[in-house]
């Protein structure tokens, strides 16, 4: 399927029906297998276990919105293509207007220091930045950097390949549904997993924590259950996701004609992706 959406070219391709693929590298299949031998162990996890340590924590949101703007660290929120269907059937968007590739950030904010400087700097970037739109997307990144880091993920036609995607934002790097004037979020009832569940995460079997305000707030038994029931199936999930890509994904290959291509295009301000995730593959020019 090929058609336009919001000026970018947007094409899915299905993996049914297609030519025989090459067969996986040795490499690709360790990989497949040590996802499925982590998704096992995954759903043993205890929850009991994981909501005591979420209780000895201590959360409490404090509704500040560091977590959704750019100007605090790395905000960027990754989907899984279930979680972008049920944002567009709530807010009605295009698939590309709630996503877009999931790419490395070209630079890194300033440490914020201590709360009192924090505060500090929280003004000063209010102060400085323009308004802009509540439907602005990201501007922020620099193509000389941004080539650097994506170098190795460039096929001899000049694509840019993606693994994944992420939540789009604003021209400052804020997310695109984070409402500015009262910092809650425009989507809540929908909102991505890693959202509902920060600023916990489960990484290689172990549960740790992000940067946040609300650390040491009390938080029930109750919630802490919530809680830790939600982290075991967004990990969950997340590893089923990532397998599935694994197993669909295809190499490509590289040259230096194809760097070139995509040298030349992100100089002008053009980009042509091919997103890999547990459908398939999608291709789209932004």
């Amino acid at each position: 399927m090929i058609y336009l959406q919001d000026r970018n070219l947007y094409m899915e391709e299905s993996s049914s029906g297609s030519p025989q693929k090459p067969e996986k590298t040795k490499y690709q299949l360790i990989l497949i297998a040590a996802l499925k031998k982590e998704i096992e162990i995954a759903r043993r996890l205890d929850p009991e276990k994981l909501a005591s340590e979420i209780e000895k924590t201590g959360f409490s949101c404090q509704y500040c919105g560091k977590c959704c703007q750019r100007a605090f660290g790395d905000n960027r929120v990754v989907l899984t293509p279930s979680e972008i269907e049920k944002i567009q059937k709530h807010t009605g968007l295009s698939k590309l207007e709630v996503a877009g590739p999931l790419i490395p950030e070209t630079c890194q904010p300033e440490e914020t220091g201590n709360k009192e400087e924090g505060r500090e700097i929280d003004r000063e970037i209010s102060s400085m930045q323009p308004e802009i739109s509540e439907t602005d997307e990201e501007a922020f990144s620099k193509p000389s950097q941004l080539f650097e880091l994506l170098r190795e993920d460039i096929d001899s036609q000049g694509n840019i390949h993606a693994y994944g995607w992420m939540l789009r934002r604003k021209r400052n790097g804020d997310c695109l549904f984070l409402n500015k004037d009262t910092n809650r979020c425009r989507i809540y009832p929908v909102r991505p997993m890693l959202c509902s569940t920060y600023p916990f995460y489960i990484e290689g079997l172990k549960l740790y924590t992000c940067e946040c305000e609300g650390f040491g707030g009390h938080i029930s038994k109750e919630e802490s259950r919530k809680l830790a029931e939600a982290l075991l199936s967004r990990y969950i999930a997340e590893l089923e996701d990532t397998l599935a890509m694994y197993e669909k994904y295809e190499d490509f290959e590289k040259d230096k004609e194809g760097l070139e291509i995509a040298k030349n295009n992100l100089e002008k301000g053009t980009c042509v992706y091919v997103i890999h995730d547990s459908k398939g593959i999608t291709k789209m020019i932004d």
